[in-house]
């Protein structure tokens, strides 16, 4: 089995995958639950092998749990069994039952209707191509592997089924089939991350870490959002001894762990178009959330709820989405809800936070900080909400304590190291505030120029002014090239001060 040096990838079966409508790719995960989860049904699915003991030429048609489902669910997956038990012989009836389940993510399920259309219809590739990508989903590589090979023979150019062969074959630990796989999809589709991301992996397993570097690199630039293959690089990186490279990518894999590269799947999409039900609508809706649609996310988000009222999660989310639209008392309306329904639960108390900071309630946000870091101290973003409060309100040391918090669960947050330096420099503890100012400088971003100017402070209030000096001209140098006038003015006004200090009486 080839080593995978890749972040952690999410649990199959899961009820909260999130796959662009028509694409291909690693799902994203996006916390949801609910019954109709499809790693959470323990149920006994006849296969192939198992239906030809008994003497019958076809796999069987599963037994459904249909008790278990959700009402929006529940329906029309009863109606496609019906109408798959009344024509047995219908391979496309069968494939379809096996379509409503895997949109619904009941994998196991799904690949028993994909083995008897399949077997149905042996010339309609599509059924070996759903049910190789069911067999992934169930961590069964080598009848994916099997399955999607059969797929290629009658869609041979078929780009995901490769995508999705390539990284079976791997995880099959066939690594060398895999690289030429992968390697014959970046001659023809050169801009495929994917593949040069696979190309990345097999190289750092084989410990090449400059060739994985390299084939890292390309898959960063053709899809800068994707986590795993960040997460990789930082890993060459640091093996080549380049800890600074290996720091930016690891910054960048934190910023979005999850985010994975697609390539249109019309066959998917065909799957995706039935996907029903409560959870459903609220997937759909934190994805229109995602892409900034806001009016059609809680649309329907609000049909969730219609569906579900107790579905906890889509009140948290609607907090966030009437606050971005101006409804601080719609949004109220659902912080109470969710609290109601699962009160344990900090983000919501988070949200609320964010949403009374807005409208200018700080003591009331300093509340619903305070009970969500009670809730869960490693909430980052909570405790440096709190510790600004409190800072702006005079109240250092707790203040610092909270940043503390903030950085202990996440030590590369530049707000909460910039803040609590500043708190330190207040306090007289400008050796100690150096230490986490230094942590600020990278990335290199807008708020570079400010952060090397609060270093350059802190080295002057700790009487090292060369270091001082040096850090406030690289500040006014930044500060220039970005057009930040008044961060330009301000530095050069410390800048006098010092260098007369420096020039001594004439």
């Amino acid at each position: 089995m080839v080593a995978q040096p890749e972040a952690p990838r999410p649990a199959v079966g899961s009820a909260s995958v999130r796959l662009a409508k028509g694409m291909t790719g690693t799902p994203r995960r996006l916390g949801l639950a609910g019954p109709a989860s499809g790693g959470g049904l323990a149920v006994a699915v006849t296969v192939l092998s198992s239906a030809l003991a008994f003497g019958q030429s076809l796999p069987p048609l599963p037994e459904l749990p249909l008790e278990a489902y959700e009402a929006g669910i529940r329906e029309p997956i009863a109606e496609a069994l019906r109408r798959a038990r009344e024509k047995p012989e219908d391979a496309e009836r069968s494939g379809r039952l096996g379509m409503l389940l895997y949109a619904n993510e009941q994998y196991e399920l799904a690949a028993a209707c994909f083995e008897r259309a399949r077997a149905l219809d042996p010339s309609a590739g599509r059924w070996a191509y759903y049910l190789g990508r069911a067999e992934t989903y169930l961590a069964r590589s080598d009848r994916a592997v099997s399955s999607l090979r059969e797929a290629l023979r009658h869609l041979p150019d078929y780009l995901p089924a490769r995508l999705i062969l390539a990284r079976s074959l791997l995880e099959a630990g066939e690594a060398g089939e895999s690289r030429a796989l992968y390697e014959g999809i970046v001659t023809e589709h050169p801009q495929t991350a994917e593949a040069h991301y696979g190309l990345g992996r097999i190289a750092a397993a084989a410990g090449e870490p400059a060739a994985a570097a390299g084939h890292l690199r390309r898959a960063c630039e053709f899809f800068p959002g994707f986590g795993a293959a960040h997460y990789a690089i930082a890993r060459a990186y640091r093996a080549l001894g380049d800890g600074e490279k290996a720091r930016e990518h690891l910054d960048l894999y934190r910023r979005d762990k999850l985010g994975w590269p697609s390539v249109p799947d019309p066959l998917l999409a065909e799957v995706l178009e039935l996907k029903t039900g409560a959870t459903a609508r609220l997937r759909k809706g934190m994805e229109l959330a995602e892409a900034g649609e806001t009016e059609a996310a809680v649309l329907e988000h609000e049909a969730a709820l219609a569906a579900d009222p107790a579905l906890a999660r889509a009140h948290i989310n609607l907090i966030r989405l009437y606050g971005s639209r101006g409804r601080p008392d719609k949004a109220e309306e659902h912080y109470r809800q969710a609290v109601a329904l699962e009160p344990g639960l900090a983000e919501a108390h988070y949200d609320y936070g964010v949403l009374l900071v807005g409208q200018g309630r700080r003591d009331e946000a300093l509340g619903a900080f305070a009970r969500a870091v009670e809730l869960n101290p490693s909430h980052a973003e909570a405790q440096n909400n709190y510790a600004f409060l409190l800072m702006t309100a005079g109240k250092l040391e707790e203040a610092a304590r909270h940043y503390r918090a903030t950085i202990a669960s996440r030590p590369d947050h530049r707000a909460a190291l910039f803040n609590l330096g500043r708190i330190l420099v207040l306090q007289g503890r400008p050796g100690e505030a150096i230490e986490h100012l230094r942590q600020t400088l990278t990335p290199e971003d807008e708020e570079t120029p400010r952060f090397t100017y609060a270093l350059g402070a802190a080295y002057a209030r700790a009487g090292e002014r060369e270091q001082a000096l040096r850090h406030l001209r690289e500040a006014r140098e930044k500060a220039r090239a970005r057009g930040q006038g008044e961060l330009v003015a301000s530095i050069e006004k410390d800048l006098r001060a010092l260098e007369g200090e420096e020039a001594g009486p004439r």
